[in-house]
């Protein structure tokens, strides 16, 4: 029996979830930094014929880059974010939320097009929601 309670721990889900997480932690500090950055830089780097062209192309520029920016910092909070909830699975009880938002947040990577996110956190949420299948079974075969 307690073989089986040791093969219930949440290694597995973590792993993966640690994988999401510094992918996105990394995603999220490309995205502000380097990328933001040198959307700026192209923007400074406007010429044309017109000032009205010149401003209109800035503008685009701005705006650019606030999205990028504003998308960088999602995926870093999401990142820090999921390594906290990471850190909270626990070995001896069933999860609820936590394997419900990993499944959440890879839809929400689907949809952002972050597909190694996606991948992981659903793989996460998954094996999570498995094992609390089997530590409900094994806790009530134990009581």
């Amino acid at each position: 029996m307690e073989g089986l309670i040791l093969f219930m721990n949440r290694k597995l889900e973590r792993i993966f979830a640690y994988i999401g997480c510094i992918w996105q932690i990394m995603v999220g500090v490309i995205t502000i930094f380097p990328y933001s950055i040198w959307i700026k830089k192209q923007g400074i780097m406007v010429t044309g014929s017109s000032e009205l062209n010149i401003s209109a192309s800035q503008s685009v520029i701005d705006s650019i880059y606030t999205f990028s920016t504003t998308l960088g910092i999602l995926f870093l909070g999401l990142g820090l974010l999921n390594l906290y909830l990471s850190k909270r699975l626990r070995n001896d009880r069933v999860e609820k939320k936590i394997p419900i938002w990993f499944i959440a947040c890879g839809i929400i990577s689907y949809f952002l097009m972050d597909f190694m996110s996606c991948f992981v956190f659903i793989t996460s949420g998954v094996i999570a929601i498995a094992k609390n299948k089997s530590i409900k079974i094994i806790n009530g075969h134990v009581s």
